[in-house]
């Protein structure tokens, strides 16, 4: 059976998805699957629970062929040579990946009509879950999937833990004598990132009594403060290797954050307008999660609509402004000592 997956998003959007593909290569060995993913996050899916080929394409190349005739048909063409028998689209692909899938000649297409305009696409929908989480969402499309081939019984009810132990062949980063943190201080989106400044304030104060070590990679995360080791890093690989050897994780609600999550390293995160449904799935009483506690906007994002800005007129983005250095820098210290609890 020749399978086609599309997953051609963000970090965080495709750590909570290799569940899927290692349970579907554990559990149909005689399944050929394609992975549709970007180039930075396809490290996620090497290794021997990995799938038989990837194609690689940015996410705003593939999203905007929607709109270029000779492009959609490019892609289509390609799918097409692969001969699926089924697709599976995560419930976060959009009007290309539809279109693709729609006219591939596969019989079998599972995926969410979330804000898509296309119709037709899929023989096999699956809403929103119940628990609002990606995790659980991807897990259903599959099972559904499974079951349009009579194999649903034997699809899990739950997703386990993604391995992600290829990533850390070269073993994890080496320690000193005292309690190590690791902070990634940016996101993908400007809504999710809290002030790199005041990140840079937390580490510095963090150093006093900690190894602090400061991810540098991207804009977003800018150069390494007083007091901080800073950490250059080219390869998701790279990344692990840090985050398995830490205490604790501190950084925004962010792939980082997801990464660090499914590799068990306790953290905080600093949460803004994200969907409750994008709280560390995984090792949750290894986490605080820094929500404003009483905002009535809060948060704003729905997992099944792509957030555009801060609805918040009168004091926009209270969400993350609530979150003072001090509260931060607490919870860390708390999550440290082994206590778990959440600064108001």
């Amino acid at each position: 059976m020749n399978l086609v997956v599309f997953k051609v998003n963000h970090l965080g959007d495709n750590v909570v998805f290799v569940p899927v593909i290692q349970t579907l290569r554990r559990d149909f060995p005689d399944w050929h699957v394609t992975v549709v993913t970007t180039p930075n996050e396809a490290e996620l899916y090497r290794g021997p629970s990995g799938p038989q080929e990837r194609l690689l394409t940015s996410k705003p190349d593939f999203n905007k062929s929607f709109r270029l005739p000779w492009r959609l048909a490019w892609w289509t063409w390609r799918i097409r040579r692969l001969g699926p028998d089924a697709c599976l689209l995560s419930f976060d692909q959009g009007n290309a990946a539809h279109f693709v899938a729609k006219h591939s000649g596969a019989r079998i297409r599972a995926g969410s009509l979330q804000n898509i305009r296309l119709r037709g696409s899929l023989t096999d929908e699956v809403r929103l879950p119940a628990d609002g989480s990606p995790v659980t969402w991807n897990w259903e499309i599959a099972r559904a999937l499974a079951g349009a081939f009579g194999l649903g019984a034997r699809w899990p009810l739950e997703s386990p833990l993604p391995d992600l132990g290829h990533l850390l062949s070269a073993g994890a980063a080496p320690k000193g004598a005292r309690k190590r943190v690791v902070v990634h201080a940016g996101a993908s989106r400007s809504l999710n990132q809290w002030p790199r400044g005041q990140f840079a304030s937390v580490a510095s104060s963090l150093a006093r009594d900690h190894e602090v070590v400061w991810i540098i990679h991207g804009d977003s995360t800018g150069p390494a403060p007083g007091g901080t080791v800073g950490a250059p890093v080219g390869s998701l690989a790279e990344l692990a290797a840090w985050l398995s050897s830490a205490e604790l994780f501190l950084g925004n609600n962010s792939g980082p954050m997801h990464l660090a999550n499914a590799l068990g390293c306790p953290g905080v995160a600093v949460t803004g307008p994200s969907a409750m449904g994008w709280n560390p799935h995984w090792h949750r009483d290894r986490w605080t999660v820094l929500r404003h506690p009483s905002l009535a906007c809060a948060p704003c994002e729905q997992l099944n609509k792509e957030l555009e800005g801060c609805a918040n007129r009168e004091s926009p983005m209270a969400c993350l402004s609530h979150w003072t250095v001090e509260r931060v820098e607490a919870a860390c210290r708390s999550r440290l000592s082994g206590g778990g609890g959440r600064p108001s």
